[in-house]
């Protein structure tokens, strides 16, 4: 009986063709392991292991230690580790521990992280010679480029801590 319950007609959480892919970790979980998926995840618990999904939701008391890869995040909650994300924001709760990789970033006033901000130049930046050939676009910063240079410290100020 119960949800791990063996049943003879496929999968017992398998969508419906065209459904939304949802899943919830709700405050009262705790996940040890990696979690995929390609859709997405909404995390008010507790995740020891990486996380890799389409799109991520951290709530206020959700934590996360372990790396995420994720196409798009909401981060409120606590991550100890790194994150990747296309388009990534930071609540005000959030609170990161590790180096974050990103295309579009949002951050709000009073976000806590330590680790340093990387954009990321999209699809190709993995290979090197996407990189060397692609002129940087820095003629027009925009909105993020600017909220990016306010959190990037230069070293002297890291050194003093």
């Amino acid at each position: 009986m119960g949800m791990f319950s063996q049943r003879s007609d496929g999968p017992p959480a398998a969508p419906a063709k065209g459904g939304v892919r949802f899943s919830f970790i709700g405050p009262e979980m705790s996940v040890t392991g990696d979690i995929a998926t390609g859709g997405d995840l909404h995390v008010d618990g507790k995740i020891d292991g990486d996380v890799r999904c389409g799109g991520l939701t951290l709530g206020e008391s959700g934590e996360i230690r372990g790396n995420i890869v994720a196409g798009t995040a909401r981060l409120a909650g606590l991550v100890d580790g790194a994150v990747e994300a296309g388009t990534l924001s930071l609540d005000q709760s959030a609170r990161v521990t590790g180096d974050i990789l990103y295309e579009t970033l949002s951050v709000s006033s009073g976000a806590d992280v330590e680790g340093r901000f990387k954009r990321r130049k999209g699809a190709g930046d993995g290979s090197s010679g996407a990189k060397s050939e692609k002129k940087p676009a820095a003629e027009t910063p925009t909105a993020s480029d600017q909220a990016a240079s306010l959190f990037a410290a230069p070293p002297a100020a890291e050194a003093a801590e």
